[in-house]
């Protein structure tokens, strides 16, 4: 779909801006799975570059977020996990996304710090299956769908927006589960939270908890 300068940057800040706690009356969503036409590339370049975060930080911003996230798994790095139901080393996945913690990268459609690209980078990285592209929908062919009760490590969780699942929306997010705690609360790992950081962070005792009109979907690979 051909689209003007104007409505080509609104479509881009809405790709760049898949904000966790966002919670619109009436979701702002795009026409269809892809948010502007490559022709349009271009005019939305400024919008891109406007967002881009540097992939370096200091150090002392990483080892406080290496030392919570220590806390956090409890030793699960050093221990392993296991990986049976995945068709992947879930361990080589969490070690990979370990090693990102505090880093940012840029954001934008299809950038290496967008949430779900992290996420499918992570996952690759420990020999997933992860091949779809496209929608909230089409990026889960030929993952298994997963009961949030029944999550394990290496699972990922998927933010869409009820009605129109296939949709980017504002409010669209992706994590990695790391750990699952005795009270039913997890251990992730997610990037660019909040939107437009780029940045990689863990969060422990988490709860997933999507926008109005949103769901939480798990998936496995």
């Amino acid at each position: 779909m051909k689209a003007s300068g104007k409505s080509a940057i609104v479509a881009v800040v809405t790709a760049v801006t898949f904000a966790l706690t966002a919670s619109p009356a009436t979701a702002a969503v795009s026409s269809g799975s892809d948010f502007f036409s490559l022709d349009d590339a271009a005019a939305a370049a400024s919008v891109t570059q406007a967002l881009d975060v540097s992939s370096t930080t200091t150090n002392s911003d990483i080892s406080v977020d290496l030392e919570t996230f220590n806390v956090i798994v409890d030793g699960l790095s050093a221990n392993g996990i296991s990986s049976a139901g995945h068709n992947f080393d879930v361990q080589a996945t969490i070690d990979q996304a370990i090693s990102e913690i505090g880093s940012s990268r840029q954001t934008g459609w299809g950038m290496p710090g967008e949430c779900i690209i992290s996420a499918k980078r992570w996952i690759l990285a420990g020999g997933g299956n992860w091949t779809g592209s496209g929608s909230p929908v089409a990026n889960y062919v030929g993952a298994a769908k997963v009961p949030l009760d029944q999550l394990a490590p290496g699972d990922v969780i998927q933010y869409q927006y009820s009605s129109a699942p296939a949709v980017w929306a504002t409010g669209v997010h992706t994590v990695l589960v790391v750990g699952v705690n005795d009270d039913g609360t997890l251990n992730i790992i997610e990037s660019n939270n909040p939107a437009g950081s780029g940045r990689v962070q863990a969060q422990k005792n988490w709860k997933p908890q999507p926008p109005s009109d949103f769901e939480a979907v798990g998936w496995r690979f």
